[in-house]
């Protein structure tokens, strides 16, 4: 059976790390598929939605690194070009996420550590069981960060709470990842994937161009200054009043019914 599995429904995109004797640990071909799958839901309009999940009762423990570091094997003592070029594509993944024009999710079960940690943290919206852990463990293992966490973590948690983690390798669970603003929501663990699909399916019945405008209005706001952001705005704005979408919202707040979104 194929170690990540890609499911399609009603605009949904489900991605689930298929390997859960091994907590899920991501694999060379496991990256390659990733690659592939998020480069088609970048590009296809008809995707409405990424989820991310792992089988069994983890999320991921991260990159596998029996076989080698990243993608190619090539192991701690493997030449350092090699391993370069493993973390650039790495975070080219992580980048699609964050660019990606639709809404993502990572619904998060048990470990999700190292990379994986840092994939969930990509998505817009994170939702745990009260049994998930989070770590970002690469100190533990003389590694530095990768997965974006150097730059997700501290805008997750703030900057000093973003060291402890991974100056220490702090694991924190589901419950104190909601108090410290990681992640949206933690139910309890039997009740996580009907939240998930319950968020899953909200998203892919909204306006998807108008989150995607959203998505980077929001995630741009950091960065810019206040003209900057309302400019921003006037000028999505614009594109938003050209979508089948904000014709179908207005419609249907006159007609008092909720809306059909069509996506487009």
């Amino acid at each position: 059976m194929s170690e990540l599995l890609v499911s399609r429904e009603n605009g949904i995109v489900t991605v689930t790390f298929n390997r859960p004797s091994k907590k899920n640990a991501l694999t060379g071909p496991m990256w390659a598929e990733l690659d592939r799958v998020t480069s088609e839901v970048f590009a296809n309009p008809e995707d409405r939605v990424l989820v991310l999940k792992g089988a069994g009762d983890d999320f991921s423990a991260g990159a596998d690194l029996s076989g080698g570091l990243g993608t190619g094997g090539s192991g701690g003592d493997g030449p350092s070009h090699v391993i370069l070029e493993e973390m650039r594509a790495v975070g080219e993944i992580v980048n699609r996420l964050h660019r990606m024009a639709k809404p993502t999710l990572a619904v998060v079960d048990g470990v999700c550590v190292g990379v994986a940690f840092g994939l969930a943290l990509a998505c817009d919206l994170v939702v745990a069981s009260d049994r998930a852990r989070f770590g970002a463990v690469f100190a533990k293992r003389g590694l530095a960060l990768d997965g974006g966490l150097s730059w997700s973590l501290p805008r997750a948690v703030g900057m000093r709470r973003a060291k402890q983690m991974a100056f220490f390798g702090e694991m924190v669970s589901g419950p104190d990842a909601l108090e410290a603003g990681m992640i949206n929501a933690c139910v309890p663990a039997n009740e996580l994937h009907v939240l998930g699909d319950e968020w899953a399916g909200r998203l892919a019945t909204s306006a998807t161009m108008a989150l995607g405008l959203i998505k980077r209005q929001m995630d741009a706001s950091m960065a810019i200054p206040m003209e900057k952001a309302v400019e921003d705005e006037a000028r999505s704005q614009h594109v938003a009043f050209t979508t089948h979408d904000l014709s179908e919202g207005i419609r249907a707040f006159m007609e008092r019914r909720e809306p059909r979104f069509i996506g487009r």
